[in-house]
């Protein structure tokens, strides 16, 4: 019975109807965070699975095919080509799948948690403003522009711990991240043109990923086989349910009631939170730029969602 009441739960969570239902209700705010910690975390437990023996296409795999398992109510009503979306829109929003949890993982095997957190949530906002600028015309407005060149400082920072050779970063692995920002960044601004609900629009991605990414294994090979019951089963859990599916749906729920502009300033928290959570999980302790960079880089992303103005008044 509890199934049948889940399944019919998901099959309607992106109707527009139910949703709408619930805007202003409270809550929002601690969804959002559940949401923000879940991702944050979700950079240092991708390092744990690297520790593991785990391939990038693993934790790719695992991240998008439990989600798309628990959604399949959702993608199956919608369609996996939801009617009224282009193509070229929802491959722009593919980009968000596979391709980003690919490269992220990939640039974690020498990046640390504070570069991947500098070079990929505080560069995404600033990579979309300029792609709708570009493709679609958006204005950029003043403080926004002032948001963006603190990010570029934020990045100037990075690249510079790199070029003195002071961490294991490097140049190629600073550009998978930014091309992992870029994927992030097109998924949004395509999404806010698709029609579809954050839900939907998460449940398309992560069926089109995981049917994609198993040919992928079954070719390459995968290390989930030789994994403990336990291994498997936490990374399963975090990678899966917690970052694919609890997050997705908790920041969607969000959206609907506090909306996309005060949801998303929400993000600000998680260049910080994913640098702490690796100081005390793995250990991994930031230098003096690096805690410049992430700095600057959040006052960045504040400024771009608004959180915080520099205007007076």
């Amino acid at each position: 019975m509890h199934r049948v009441v889940l399944l019919i739960t998901l099959r309607r969570m992106d109707d527009p109807r139910i949703t709408a239902r619930y805007q202003g209700a409270g809550g929002g705010v601690w969804l959002v965070l559940l949401a923000v910690v879940i991702w944050a975390a979700w950079l240092p437990v991708t390092r744990i699975a690297l520790r593991d023996g785990l391939e990038p296409v693993d934790i790719a795999f695992l991240r998008y095919a439990v989600p798309a398992v628990m959604l399949a109510p959702v993608w199956l009503r919608t369609g996996l080509v939801p009617k009224g979306v282009p193509v070229p829109l929802l491959l722009a929003m593919f980009c968000w799948g596979a391709p980003f949890a690919v490269l992220t993982a990939t640039g974690l095997q020498l990046a640390s948690v504070a570069h991947t957190a500098a070079l990929i949530p505080c560069t995404m906002p600033v990579i979309a403003a300029l792609a709708a600028w570009a493709i679609y015309g958006e204005r950029i407005a003043g403080e926004r522009r002032l948001g963006i060149a603190l990010i570029a400082v934020a990045a100037a920072c990075v690249l510079v711990t790199v070029l003195a050779g002071g961490s294991a970063t490097d140049l190629p692995t600073v550009g998978i991240l930014l091309l992992a920002s870029a994927g992030w960044a097109a998924y949004t601004v395509a999404y806010r043109r698709s029609g579809l609900t954050p839900v939907a629009a998460a449940a398309v991605i992560f069926a089109w990923s995981a049917f994609l990414l198993l040919p992928a294994l079954m070719l390459g090979g995968s290390a989930l086989g030789g994994l403990s019951l336990s291994v498997l089963a936490f990374h399963g859990v975090t990678q899966g349910l917690l970052s694919g599916f609890i997050a997705t749906i908790a920041y969607g729920i969000a959206i609907d009631r506090l909306g996309v502009a005060r949801a998303a300033s929400f993000s600000v928290l998680v260049p910080v939170l994913a640098t702490v959570m690796a100081l005390f999980w793995l250990g991994e302790t930031p230098s003096v730029l690096d805690a410049v960079a992430l700095g600057i880089g959040t006052l960045g992303v504040a400024v771009i969602n608004g959180v915080v103005s520099l205007r007076r008044p």
